[in-house]
């Protein structure tokens, strides 16, 4: 079961969009000002989840991540825009991408970025409690970057491992995917005013609180799924499809979810220089009356996590199931 519920928000402004929809089993929206409500009933699919369910329920399960950052050519930058962070012991990750708008008064919004992520981080590791909320993370890392100036997007993850749940909550394009069986059965909207505008935190004058931020429990967890979490570096390059086929080539040789990432945003970098191919963001931007040839160069961050039982022991690479060539990580085109 998917749940979102969307809250209001406040002006802010911002650049990058990427949105390829996946199936969705049910979908609850909460609408800001109606309250209602909308599902997709298809009663062999909820039977499927509630089995699923049902096997979870006495199968505790846990999160196994890896992670690669890819960032533009840029010496005035050379550590880009976005950030991330994984705490294995919390069961939590997260994304940001730091607005590049920022450059023209002088402000590196990598660093805002990077404030929150690590902030993120340290309120998450220093949590006691069996569960750890990202909305409570988000709202504490927020909070403690207020020195700081610039806007990022934001998509923090958390898994319930006594319950097989997925709790996440998302401040504009960036997002995430659920892979069952190599196919994506959920990826997560993005959050914009319009196109290539999304909303953004931040500490500016009309910048965006955690409180905007849309909020997702995904229920059915379970060993096996693969979650793929990223900014739009990677949405606005890759179809979840394009993802699928890589599940497909690369499971089986016992490589780990570092590699995997790595092949995800090798993937991503080579679509955003290819000016020939449909990319999702030349599609999102034909939808907005724009004209865009092929991918769009941005900073790329993926971070991959398999879902294990937790008596499963995922001390060496053989025991995530994947298996592919070591890509280069280079960010340079291969005619």
């Amino acid at each position: 079961m998917m749940i979102a519920n969307t809250k209001p928000a406040f002006g802010g402004y911002g650049y990058g969009y990427g949105y390829e929809g996946c199936q969705e089993f049910i979908t609850t929206t909460r609408h800001d000002k109606l309250g209602r409500k909308r599902k997709l009933n298809n009663p062999d699919l909820l039977q499927e989840l509630g089995q699923n369910r049902r096997k979870i329920h006495n199968e505790k399960t846990t999160m196994v991540c890896g992670s690669c950052y890819l960032p533009k050519d840029n010496p005035n930058k050379p550590l880009g825009e976005d950030a991330h962070f994984m705490c294995q012991d919390s069961q939590i990750m997260g994304v940001a991408d730091g607005v590049g708008g920022w450059a023209k008064i002088g402000v590196d919004a990598g660093e805002y970025a990077r404030g929150l992520m690590n902030n993120a981080k340290k309120t998450a590791a220093a949590n006691a409690a069996a569960t750890v909320d990202p909305r409570k993370v988000l709202s504490q890392a927020y909070a403690n970057n207020a020195a700081l100036q610039g806007s990022s997007t934001a998509c923090i993850l958390s898994l319930d491992k006594e319950r097989g749940v997925l709790h996440a909550v998302n401040v504009g394009d960036s997002g995430f995917m659920v892979f069952r069986d190599s196919k994506c059965w959920y990826k997560s909207p993005p959050q914009q005013r319009m196109f290539n505008c999304p909303y953004q935190l931040g500490n500016h004058v009309g910048g965006d609180c955690p409180e905007a931020a849309l909020e997702f429990v995904v229920e059915a967890i379970v060993p096996g799924d693969i979650i793929v979490l990223g900014t739009d570096g990677l949405l606005d390059n890759i179809f979840a499809s394009e993802i699928e086929d890589v599940l497909v080539a690369y499971r089986g040789s016992g490589r780990d979810c570092d590699e995997l990432a790595s092949a995800i945003a090798n993937l991503a970098l080579f679509n955003s220089m290819d000016k020939y191919s449909v990319s999702p963001f030349q599609m999102e931007a034909e939808k907005a009356g724009l004209k865009h040839a092929g991918g769009k160069i941005d900073d790329i961050t993926v971070v991959v996590a398999q879902i294990v039982a937790s008596s499963t022991s995922f001390t060496t690479p053989a025991s995530l199931g994947f298996g592919f060539e070591q890509t280069n990580t280079k960010r340079k085109r291969e005619d």
